[in-house]
């Protein structure tokens, strides 16, 4: 886990147990394949090329992924430029994505709930700067700080954790763990909160009051304010990787992940491309859809006004009203994403040339989201409106067994117990030699790799610097030093540590399973996230993150801790390891 823990960080360990019983490696048919696609008549001869070079991206890139299915939108300030599908909706039954597949597209809902939020603020219902408490009285918060508004919900600068995301959490105690306003945490707790906050304000249930706020004026008529089991036969299949609980390969094998209903207000819209060209129409035009007018002009620029310093995906940026803002240079852009247990989005929005794109994918790739897509296809457009020379065709990604500094890992590595970990480049391979096999590794981050043996399936193995020199390796709790180490090489830690290390699962999809053990005489989740003790069985993550955390252990039978609470989600010691 990184250091910043979220429902996104969990989400990476996978999701429960259910997958469906096929496993899939590859598309039926080799290469994904444009299934159908629908053109405006306004521009289809000047955008052509473009579409054309899209389609060939778009290929390219499912198969390098191993996405099984796409639905791609594309908009301008008139509507519809083109919607096109492309794969598969259900890889089992070879049935294709069409023009009416819905897709999940997580947590670009968050930008419905604040449109929903401001046609609300706009009737002079709610007043975004007022406690968020004095409109649900119900709610508990425990705090050493003043009381956070709709605004710091909005901006994700309320200070709540940014662990949960389920509605079951909504009513427990909430704990904030800085001044509200401070700092941009993402939490879907948050947009949950605000589901709740309308429907008290608007008095009716929360679809309804996205139904008839957002996608009824938008003309939204195929899509869906909340993931039920009233709309599933029309979902896409969604896919995740066949093995919940291990890192998962670039094209590794998936199988189909489990059903869930999604009512949290944080992701519950699901969509067609079609209707989805009218959403990204209200971008571009500034809160006017194709039938007028859903929130005033005053209220478009609260939803695009940078509020707070966020990064967006690596990039300098800004949050606003649930949308991920870039503002300089003359050009304002829009952006979000979306993770769900089986589905993987993105929209970009250009809001001074006026194009927009969004995409979404049917599988859960463990980070992967179509930003390739929706910012190539921007490209194009741009180019093409301009009568320029369309971009370049994007160049594959290298093969994740290629590796260009792997002579930095190669030597041998040798643990406290004597054993040994040997490892050898060949030009850009790096090679473990283990027993009597060669087994070629492949890259999963910065100084990180799978290695594809059962001895080492459940983590990826790591190395660690010290100047810059690769000094060490670990792998779970395993842990290995070469010539160049110079620390120390035997650890004590707390022997009561042991009662709690082993894998916990929750019950919910969103969180999968979570493995804790100690290596350096450090308790360490999830291979990277160190936890600090606070007193006995209740520790906090370590790093830059919500000052809330808590994670805690309790009901110990047989000397082994049988509950792990984390900030507010509930796993349970399973005995598999």
């Amino acid at each position: 886990m990184s250091s910043m823990i979220s429902r996104r960080a969990l989400l990476r360990n996978g999701f429960n147990a259910g997958a469906g019983l096929v496993v899939f490696s590859q598309f039926p048919e080799g290469r994904p394949i444009l299934a159908a696609s629908a053109n405006s008549q306004r521009t289809a001869e000047r955008f052509q090329p473009a579409y054309k070079r899209l389609d060939a991206f778009i290929a390219q890139h499912m198969h390098e992924t191993g996405a099984p299915g796409m639905s791609v939108a594309l908009a301008d300030r008139n509507g519809l430029l083109r919607t096109s599908e492309y794969g598969f909706a259900d890889l089992k039954a070879g049935v294709k994505v069409g023009p009416q597949t819905l897709f999940e597209i997580g947590s670009i809902s968050k930008s419905f709930v604040s449109i929903a939020i401001l046609s609300v603020a706009d009737e002079g219902k709610i007043d975004l700067h007022k406690p968020v408490i004095e409109y649900l009285p119900w709610l508990k918060i425990e705090s050493k700080y003043a009381p956070f508004t709709t605004h710091h919900l909005l901006t994700h600068t309320a200070g709540l954790s940014a662990v949960p995301l389920l509605m079951r959490v909504a009513p427990t105690t909430l704990t904030t763990g800085s001044e509200p306003g401070s700092r941009f945490l993402y939490s879907n707790i948050g947009y949950v909160l605000l589901g709740f906050l309308l429907e008290a304000i608007d008095r009716r249930p929360f679809p309804e009051v996205l139904h008839k706020r957002v996608l009824e004026p938008l003309g939204m008529t195929a899509s869906a304010p909340v993931i039920t089991n009233a709309i599933k036969e029309r979902l896409a299949i969604g896919y995740g990787p066949l093995h919940e609980d291990r890192p998962f390969p670039l094209r590794g094998k998936l199988a189909e992940a489990p059903w869930l209903e999604v009512p949290e207000a944080a992701g519950s819209v699901a969509a067609t491309a079609g209707d989805m060209v009218a959403y990204l129409q209200l971008l571009l035009n500034r809160g006017a859809g194709p039938r007028g007018r859903v929130i005033s002009e005053k209220s478009f620029q609260l939803l695009v006004k940078p509020v707070v310093k966020a990064s967006f995906r690596g990039e300098d940026a800004s949050y606003g009203y649930g949308l991920w803002i870039n503002d300089g240079s003359n050009r304002t852009l829009v952006r979000h994403t979306g993770g769900m247990v089986a589905f993987s989005s993105a929209m970009y929005a250009d809001l001074t040339d006026g194009f927009a794109a969004f995409a979404s994918v049917n599988a859960n790739l463990r980070g992967y989201r179509p930003v390739a897509v929706t910012r190539y296809a921007l490209d194009l457009l741009n180019a093409a409106s301009r009568n320029q020379e369309l971009p370049a065709l994007p160049a594959s990604q290298p093969t994740p067994a290629s590796i260009k500094n792997a002579a930095d890992y190669a030597g041998t590595f040798n643990a406290p117990d004597g054993k040994k970990l040997v490892l050898i480049a060949h030009g850009d391979k790096l090679i473990l030699q283990h027993g009597r096999q060669r087994i070629v590794l492949e890259q999963a981050g910065r100084d990180r790799f799978i290695v594809k043996h059962p001895d080492f399936d459940l983590f990826t193995l790591g190395f660690g610097r010290d100047k810059d020199v690769v000094v060490e390796a670990f792998h779970g709790p395993d842990w290995w030093a070469n010539e160049r180490y110079s620390g120390p090489k035997f650890f004590e830690y707390p022997k009561e540590w042991d009662t709690l290390t082993g894998r916990y699962r929750s019950d919910s999809p969103w969180y999968g399973s979570s493995r804790l053990f100690v290596r350096k005489g450090r308790l360490i989740l999830d291979d990277q996230q160190f936890l600090i003790p606070l007193e006995p069985g209740v520790f906090r993550p370590q790093g830059d993150i919500n000052a809330a955390e808590r994670i805690t252990f309790d009901t110990l039978v047989n000397g082994k801790a049988m509950h792990l609470n984390f900030s507010g989600i509930d796993f349970y010691r399973t005995f598999t390891p």
